[in-house]
């Protein structure tokens, strides 16, 4: 037995002991003991006395509170080139308190500030003790709503100085109460991602040439408990499960080549055999081998086709941003004349893609990773068409609302404390006609005839956001941003179909009018697993298995001119042998006198 399996089975030998947890009787899943009746009764105390008691002097009261409790078990584990370093099993019971002061229709919310803004976070104790369990709700909702007033004045403030003749949208939108029994925690059973971590991390082992190789893997799941004082009382299953494998080649001339692979799945249950895992991993570690060979294209500008993965990157990265509604929280800086007016990123009307193009979220498609039947603001998940006909007809949103007209459509989801925005589930692109694999590489190497190149570029892999090394700052004046991270895995495509792989490529200037750009698409491609927040830079600090979990099935597309170049980098690690010395002619040296 390995040592990392003999931790892990301590881990969970003790958890069996510990008050407050109990284990399933089907295989070796771990579930923490639970009584949401309990935990129910103890919230909805502290929430009724936080709304007829909890006042500063003088100061805006409470209209709204909401207790969300996440419970549940977790278990990590992390390798690097066949040596287990992590893993970890353990409860996580926490609970985010948010306290609104003000009224319905202004309040302290969705105003940037450096303190809380009337959201706390607190671990709950693990036995099931009802005052316990008060006391810590207590204290967070003092504390949040201490937050919340504070938030409030200086919204206050920041708007004095404006003038508009629009009112400002609603705190919040409405939404139907929702009340819900007790809802049953998914099957836990982390032993499958921790023997698959260790084999993975064995296989990346066996490859000398790679610098490093890493592997880490997460199973989570457990329920969802929302309280609020507009009458929601819902309970929900939630959980994933995900494997990132992550392997680095550093090149002859220094340059770092990375590549990964990836699997997001709501369960253990979901995640594709072995032996099937091992075969990409060894294809990721034999690609990047390769590239010792592989040339750097110092520029390319032409038609580009993005495969598998690479298209669920551009879909994400250029078109994510385009269908949110929610509208970003006011700083209180800028025209000191105007008061704010929220303005959604996406806007209905816009040509986001070519004609006959059509975008669906549906997270009610259940078995998913972006599936869930209720949003974190407790309102059922629907179906919207999002994009039809290429053009942009509706957009995704929360309860935060841009106008007084503004209504959830069951897409809020948030991170810990984060604002409850819309965001993205089970996205279903769909072109105006599917065409073959092969018909797809011939438009593209006669786009790439007519610009007189004889080969295309293809990418395969983009980088995900969340595994970013670099984070670019840019300033007016300097060259356009890149838009896009940079491929993992690209190679030139010639006539007589040889495959050329090359490295060192990065984008320029890309954003989302390169959709429009798309000449050709293939066949939609089965469903994706991914990890992500909303569109931002938040996106690109997630980590390798952090971030909510969102469904892609898109298909390969053929854009027709994008612009890249090509840069090694880095320095190269091999010190130069020291010149040979020639021959002196002169005189031996004499030996250093006493006085030397």
């Amino acid at each position: 037995m390995s040592p990392g399996r003999l931790l892990l089975m301590l881990a969970l030998g003790a958890a069996a002991l510990a008050p407050g947890l109990s284990f399933a009787e089907e295989g070796r899943s771990a579930a923490p003991a639970r009584d949401e009746e309990l935990f129910r009764r103890a919230l909805q105390a502290e929430l009724d006395r936080a709304l007829t008691e909890l006042r500063l002097p003088g100061e805006a009261a409470p209209w709204y509170v909401s207790y969300d409790l996440i419970d549940g078990m977790y278990a990590t584990y992390f390798a690097d080139m066949g040596a287990v370093m992590q893993d970890d099993l353990d409860v996580h019971r926490v609970l985010r308190v948010e306290v609104r002061a003000g009224d319905p229709s202004f309040d302290s919310a969705n105003f940037e500030s450096f303190s809380g803004g009337g959201v706390v976070t607190r671990s709950l104790p693990l036995d099931a003790d009802e005052i316990a369990v008060r006391r810590v709700a207590w204290l967070a909702t003092d504390r949040a709503y201490k937050d919340a007033v504070e938030q409030l004045s200086r919204k206050e403030a920041a708007l004095e100085s404006r003038r508009s003749s629009k009112p400002l949208p609603p705190a919040m939108a409405p939404a139907e109460p929702v009340k819900t029994p007790p809802a049953t925690p998914p099957v836990f059973n982390p032993e499958l991602v921790g023997e698959a971590v260790e084999h993975l991390s064995a296989v990346l082992g066996e490859y000398g040439e790679l610098e490093a190789g890493q592997v880490v893997g997460r199973d989570w799941q457990g329920t969802r408990l929302l309280l609020s004082s507009d009458g929601m009382a819902l309970s929900q299953p939630t959980g994933l499960t995900v494997i990132r494998v992550e392997a680095t080649l550093r090149h002859e001339d220094g340059s770092r080549m990375r590549d990964a692979r990836w699997w997001v799945v709501t369960d253990t249950t979901q995640l594709p055999p072995l032996a099937e895992m091992e075969a990409e991993v060894r294809e990721m570690a034999d690609w990047l081998i390769g590239l010792k060979t592989a040339p750097v294209v110092e520029e390319y500008l032409g038609p580009v086709l993005f495969e598998g993965p690479a298209a669920v990157e551009l879909f994400s990265q250029l078109g994510g941003a385009e269908l949110m509604g929610t509208p970003p929280a006011w700083s209180g800086m800028g025209d000191l004349g105007e008061a704010p007016e929220p303005r959604p990123p996406g806007r209905v009307g816009r040509r986001l893609l070519p004609v006959g193009w059509r975008v669906v979220d549906d997270p009610t498609e259940p078995g998913l990773p972006g599936s869930f039947v209720y949003d974190h603001d407790g309102v059922p998940a629907q179906a919207v068409v999002l994009v039809e006909d290429g053009v942009v007809r509706d957009l995704l949103n929360s309860r935060i609302p841009a106008s007084a007209e503004s209504r959830s459509n069951g897409h809020g989801r948030s991170l810990a404390g984060d604002r409850k925005e819309a965001m993205l589930g089970a996205v279903r692109v769909t072109p105006s006609r599917e065409r073959s694999e092969r018909a797809l590489r011939r438009a593209a190497l006669r786009l790439a005839r007519q610009t007189g190149q004889d080969r295309v570029l293809v990418i395969r892999r983009l980088e995900p956001p969340a595994m970013t090394e670099g984070f670019d700052v840019f300033f007016s004046g300097e060259g356009p941003p890149p838009g896009l991270t940079p491929p993992y895995e690209a190679y030139m495509l010639y006539a007589d179909g040889r495959e050329e792989p090359v490295r060192g490529l990065s984008f320029v200037g890309v954003d989302r009018r390169a959709l429009r750009d798309i000449a050709m698409a293939g066949q939609v491609q089965p469903w994706v697993g991914a990890l992500d927040v909303q569109p931002g830079p938040s996106r690109f600090h997630i980590g390798a298995i952090g971030g909510i979990p969102v469904a892609w099935a898109v298909p390969p597309v053929l854009v027709e001119e994008i612009e890249l170049v090509g840069n090694a980098g880095g320095e190269k690690r091999e010190i130069p042998r020291p010149p040979a010395e020639a021959p002196s002619t002169s005189s031996p040296p004499t030996a250093p006198s006493p006085q030397d």
